[in-house]
């Protein structure tokens, strides 16, 4: 039994925890590696969806209220410098689109964080910004609850015994797996942006 296994074995409830903690991170390399355990039965998929549900939401409302009261600090003037050439795009586009945006960014690392900030920082109704939000975490942990299923019938055809095994090399396949996909698709997105205000212009 490694380490990790051990771990969460016999530290359920910390486990769980971790797993909060996690959707304000990075929440697919988080939801999917807490899943393996519930395949074996040693986590309960159910908690797993409730927790990550709740994790998400105030993940992202803790994002917007950075923004709505960070707009004159310090972090407020560094993120408008990050932004500025970006700033026209935001102002036309975030707003207007926004259940779009947070729909999508849901799958998006850099910019998962990024969307609710600025809706706080453009001072967005919460109301609206919570109920579009919690439209968002429901449909992606929807997504990551259908993943998990078949997961499961990959972990059951290489065995569960040896992915267990080497769980702790998982999770850092996961990583490197997730945040490397969502920086190139960041990229992407970042053009896509300049695409549209050269058109614009």
């Amino acid at each position: 039994m490694g380490f990790l296994e051990q771990f969460v074995v016999s530290n359920p409830a910390i486990a769980y925890l971790i797993l909060f903690v996690g959707m304000f991170i990075e929440g697919e390399i988080f939801f999917v590696t807490a899943s393996i355990f519930a395949i074996q039965g040693e986590l309960s998929l159910t908690r797993i969806v409730i927790i990550s549900l709740i994790g998400v939401i105030l993940g992202d409302i803790t994002w917007y209220y950075m923004g709505r009261f960070s707009k004159d600090t310090r972090l407020g003037i560094w993120l408008s410098k990050k932004t500025k050439g970006y700033e026209p795009w935001i102002n036309k586009n975030l707003i207007s689109n926004y259940w779009k945006m947070a729909f999508f960014s849901k799958f998006l690392y850099y910019v998962n964080r990024f969307v609710p900030l600025m809706a706080g920082w453009q001072k967005m109704d919460f109301k609206k910004f919570l109920k579009i939000h919690v439209g968002a975490a429901i449909a992606w942990v929807s997504v990551m609850w259908v993943a998990s299923h078949f997961l499961r019938f990959i972990i059951e055809a290489i065995g569960a015994k040896a992915v267990l095994h080497r769980i702790e090399w998982v999770f850092i396949g996961f990583g490197v797996l997730f945040i490397g996909g969502e920086y190139l698709l960041k990229n992407l997105f970042a053009k896509k942006i300049n695409k549209s205000d050269k058109t614009a212009v």
